[in-house]
């Protein structure tokens, strides 16, 4: 551009400036309004941090809360008082002898009482045989009668004889494998014979036929007894009883109506088993710790079987 051209847009940005200097703002005023923004700008700062703490105050401390609400679910609760389980298992018990098929006697027929296993061998005729017991015991049996010391299966033993009526009752006691073992019978065998019948038992694994299958049993008793016509686990007992009116019932068992009765010692239950004309009688210990929920499940569990005699 040459030196007119210029001369020329110097006269024209004159008279512009000329032309705005009412409108432009004065020293004062320019400044204010700087600092009029800048502030304006700090307040939006401000607010904003200030905002992003709510929100990160607002996510932190739920976030507290909700784990320590999550530590105090996880955490392990108060141990409650456990009462006595039913467990769904139930073993029956075994005799471990038999008697060698020479001695003439029918299989045994095993049971078990106040924790002795007892099996019974029936004769098959009365007039060289007779029915005999074997008891096997953890404690010495009771004897009554003068002892006779005699040697049987190469231990000491006692030999008794009780008069009694329709014969004499011969018995002969010994220690075996750390336990006592009884056999009983009558005078239809001589002492010497009564030996000879110990001399034939034989180990084996007799089965105590229960009356009952059991769905439930009591956790950590062991069976004391089992006849044809109970099972008792000592604290729990079940007893199939000749049937007997049982007046007002407030429970039923399965299709039966069952009377349940409260007392100090424990709680008894009566089952009307009307289709096997008997009473089924299932007595808890208070010790126990079996609550009416708990006694009417294991009674819904108790099966009779055709091998069951009621007493």
């Amino acid at each position: 551009m040459d030196d007119g051209g210029r001369n020329e847009w110097s006269r024209l940005l004159a008279e512009s400036l000329r032309a705005n200097a009412d409108d432009a703002p004065s020293d004062d005023g320019l400044l204010s309004s700087v600092r009029l923004r800048s502030s304006r700008y700090r307040r939006r700062r401000i607010a904003t941090v200030l905002a992003a703490a709510v929100v990160t105050l607002a996510v932190v401390v739920p976030a507290a809360l909700l784990s320590a609400a999550r530590t105090d679910r996880t955490g392990p609760a108060p141990a409650a008082p456990d009462p006595q389980r039913l467990v769904a298992e139930f073993s029956a018990p075994a005799f471990p002898y038999t008697l060698a098929a020479s001695a003439g006697l029918r299989p045994p027929v095993a049971s078990m009482r106040d924790g002795d296993l007892i099996a019974f061998f029936e004769a098959p005729e009365p007039l060289h045989h007779a029915d005999t017991t074997v008891t096997v015991s953890a404690r010495p049996p009771a004897s009554a009668g003068d002892p006779i010391s005699v040697r049987v299966r190469g231990r000491t033993g006692t030999l008794t004889t009780v008069d009694r009526e329709p014969a004499r009752q011969l018995s002969l006691v010994w220690s075996e494998a750390g336990r006592w073992i009884r056999l009983a019978t009558d005078d239809t065998y001589t002492p010497q014979q009564v030996v000879q019948l110990a001399e034939a038992l034989v180990p084996a694994s007799i089965p105590v036929l229960p009356p009952f299958r059991l769905d439930l049993s009591p956790a950590g008793l062991e069976v004391s007894t089992v006849t044809q016509s109970r099972i008792s686990f000592g604290a729990l007992e079940v007893i199939l009883r000749k049937r007997r009116p049982l007046g007002a019932t407030d429970r039923t068992v399965g299709p039966y109506p069952a009377s349940l009765t409260r007392g100090p010692a424990g709680t008894t239950l009566d089952v009307d088993v009307t289709d096997w004309d008997a009473t089924l009688e299932i007595r808890a210990a208070s010790s126990l710790g079996l609550d009416d929920a708990q006694l009417l499940r294991f009674a819904a569990g108790v099966h009779i079987l055709n091998r069951s005699d009621p007493e």
